[in-house]
């Protein structure tokens, strides 16, 4: 790729690489990103392992039925939760987490046994709401969130209280908040992360005090989690080295918890689920299964992490459900509490998607668009198309196994069905009008030695020239210049060449615009060609024109010295082919018509004249004045022909002209019909009043020699 070429390229992959930039931080990039690209991603990974420690207990229609009880759920005995949590706690489960709002109060004695069982158990966390509310000051309008927490009674038996927001409209669930609403609640799975990391907040409290935050209050109800939520700017500037002492403290089952913990305050409050499959990914045990279990089938939910929640199996009696990238084809949705485990599980073992920063994905795509364009530059055509399925094939790969292994999620829906069709199409365009220049170019080129319908003919039949022969009807000029060969021993060889180079465009230029096509250059004779598929009288107007022309830019040049050029024309069938061998051809005239042509030039030398026609050519000449000059035979032909000289143009002749060659052509009669002596005697008459003109002089000499011969007979 030359220079220029590849400056071209860079600057168009440059634009390229930043277009995709800037799509996709365009909210329409954003979108297509996470619809199709992540989507794609999760679907072609499947599903896998979900976590040991975290299960879920599920409420759903079958539930009612096999517990004989009605189908509104949230009418269900208090009691029955109440029953679920004791044995859940003989089990020894670590943290049970109540996806479940309880509103409002219902039966005084069952709120009372399940919010004595929740303070008693001391490992309940009760998931709260988060309403938002319009507010009018004037023509105003102000939004306001306000934090609703579950019945009383058991908000204040809870171990904590938490919200959990999902976007409950007909779009995709891919995120989650850790920290909800403008007062930046802890989310229910933050919650849960941080009484499982540090039960009784000590490490954590000492954490921040050591970092220069001020102690809780013994009026904390809740403890850590609001404690965290007061202090939480503290948290992610705490010095690395701090962080390191105080993990050395922990026990090790603690220790994955506690790093997750001060993970989840250094980065992003909205992070992307790393979804773990299809709905019930997640163990799921009916409810009902748990509360007719002994205590002995329960034990190995020991140290487990329990979500309680409404989790449909089918989608017509599923409740609290979320469309998310792996949503049914019956419309089953994955349930908020199995969202919520997921959340949770994601903040424990740190794998919540890790997405690239605005900054590396502009220099990603950038470098991708400048990479990608520069190959479909480097390898135009089907190998550039080819190549380009292989790096794309190659980036999915890469982007699909990182995403696998380490949750990195790279963007690939804009560079590869955006970026490099739009490079692969835009080279294609460039590739295409540099070749068609090129063809041009060579076309241009060439035209300086074939004939344009030429040219095309041999690009399009890509074969050999050999054998190809064109017969049409057409017209010859063949220049020559006198005493050429004399000068040329007299000059230096760059003189001859600017010399030679200036002569030529005299004679090429009036040919080239009359239509004609310089067939052949040899020395300083020129071959010019006017070829047709049928005859047209024009061309001989057109060749004799260029012929006039040629004569007369030579006349009014600066040619020093000037060179007598002689011309010849014919017309006739002209045979054109290529001339050559091995890998060097010519095409060009030949035949008959060339050597006839050549030898009617050669002909003016005998008879003193600069242009000299044959019969056939001059028939069809209109405002031309010609001078027939006899018949003769020239070699290679067996029958003679009539050869006219083209003296000038018809409004350009002198009366004096005019004279002379009703004079001649009186006298060249009775030379024809055999009075010899009779036209010998005008002719010396006309050289007595032109003592110059060529023909009549060589008239002279033929009598003369003609009687010089019949004497030496005699």
């Amino acid at each position: 790729m030359e220079k220029y070429q590849f400056k071209s390229a860079l600057l168009l992959g440059i634009s390229i690489g930043l277009l995709g930039a800037i799509v996709s931080l365009l909210p329409i990039g954003a979108t297509w990103e996470e619809d199709f690209g992540l989507g794609l991603l999760f679907k072609l990974r499947g599903q896998r392992p979900a976590p040991q420690n975290t299960e879920i207990i599920s409420i759903n229609g079958k539930t009612a039925a096999q517990l004989g009880l009605g189908e509104e759920i949230p009418e269900w005995p208090r009691s029955l939760h109440a029953e679920l949590i004791n044995k859940l706690n003989q089990a020894d489960v670590n943290l049970i987490v109540y996806d479940i709002f309880f509103k409002r109060p219902r039966d005084a004695e069952a709120d009372n046994r399940l919010a004595r069982t929740i303070r008693e158990s001391g490992n309940v966390v009760l998931v709260s709401y988060m309403q938002q509310e319009q507010l009018k000051s004037g023509d105003d309008i102000h939004y306001i969130e306000r934090h609703i927490s579950p019945v009383g009674i058991l908000a204040d038996a809870a171990l904590d209280l938490a919200p959990f927001v999902l976007p409950k409209v007909p779009v995709k669930v891919s995120r989650f908040w850790t920290f909800s609403g403008e007062q930046q609640f802890n989310s229910l799975p933050t919650t849960a992360l941080l009484h499982l990391a540090d039960p009784d907040g000590t490490r954590l409290k000492q954490l921040i005090t050591a970092s220069g935050g001020q102690p809780p209050s013994s009026a904390d109800r809740h403890g850590i989690s609001q404690f965290l939520r007061n202090n939480r700017e503290l948290l992610g500037p705490i010095d690395l080295s701090l962080q390191n002492h105080y993990k050395q403290q922990i026990p090790r089952d603690q220790f994955q918890s506690f790093e997750a913990v001060l993970d989840l305050y250094n980065n992003s409050n909205y992070p992307y689920l790393n979804f773990y499959g299809p709905p019930g990914s997640i163990k799921t045990h009916p409810i009902q299964e748990i509360l007719a279990a002994s205590p002995e089938s329960l034990a190995h939910f020991r140290g487990k992490t329990l979500f309680i929640g409404y989790a449909g199996a089918y989608q017509p009696k599923q409740k609290d459900g979320f469309y998310t990238v792996f949503s049914q084809a019956d419309g089953l949705d994955i349930s908020g509490v199995e969202i919520a485990a997921t959340a949770f599980s994601n903040l424990l073992y740190r794998e919540t998607l890790s997405p690239l920063a605005p900054g590396w994905i502009i220099a990603l795509l950038t470098g991708f668009g400048i990479g990608i364009t520069l190959l479909f530059r480097l390898l135009p055509g089907l190998a550039g198309s080819v190549t380009g399925v292989v790096v794309g094939a190659g980036y999915f790969a890469a982007a699909y196994l990182l995403f696998r292994q380490f949750n990195l999620w790279l963007p690939w829906f804009i560079p590869l069905l955006l970026q490099i069709p739009f490079a692969l199409l835009i080279s294609l365009i460039l590739h295409y009008q540099q070749m068609r220049t090129s063809k041009e170019q060579l076309r241009h080129l060439f035209g300086y030695y074939l004939p344009g319908d030429v040219i095309d003919r041999l690009a399009r039949d890509n074969r050999q020239p050999t054998g190809q022969i064109d017969s049409a009807y057409g017209v010859c000029l063949a220049s020559d210049a006198q005493n050429y060969t004399a000068m040329a021993e007299q000059m230096e060889p760059e003189a001859l060449q600017v010399y030679l180079n200036h002569y030529f465009k005299i004679l090429f230029s009036p040919v080239r615009s009359h239509n004609g096509i310089v067939s052949d250059v040899v020395g300083d004779a020129m071959l010019a060609i006017w070829p047709s598929t049928q005859a047209k009288h024009n061309m001989q107007q057109m060749a004799c024109e260029a012929a006039l022309e040629i004569g007369e830019g030579i006349n009014h040049s600066d040619l020093e010295p000037k060179l007598v050029t002689r011309i010849g024309l014919h017309s006739g069938e002209l045979v054109m082919s290529h001339v050559g061998a091995i890998d060097h051809f010519e095409y060009r005239a030949v035949g008959d018509m060339v050597n006839t042509t050549s030898r009617i030039e050669n002909l003016n030398k005998l008879l003193g004249t600069q242009v000299a026609a044959s019969e056939d050519f001059v028939k069809e000449l209109q405002g031309i004045l010609t001078r027939e000059l006899g018949t003769f035979t020239v070699s290679g032909k067996q029958q003679p022909i009539t050869l006219y000289e083209i003296a000038a143009r018809t409004e350009e002749a002198s009366d004096e002209l005019l004279r002379l060659h009703e004079e001649f052509a009186e006298a060249l009669i009775e030379w024809q019909h055999g009075s010899r002596s009779s036209a010998y005697e005008k002719f010396q008459q006309i050289s007595a009043g032109y003592p110059d003109d060529g023909p009549t002089l060589y008239y002279i000499k033929q009598f003369h020699e003609r009687r010089s011969t019949q004497k030496r007979t005699l």
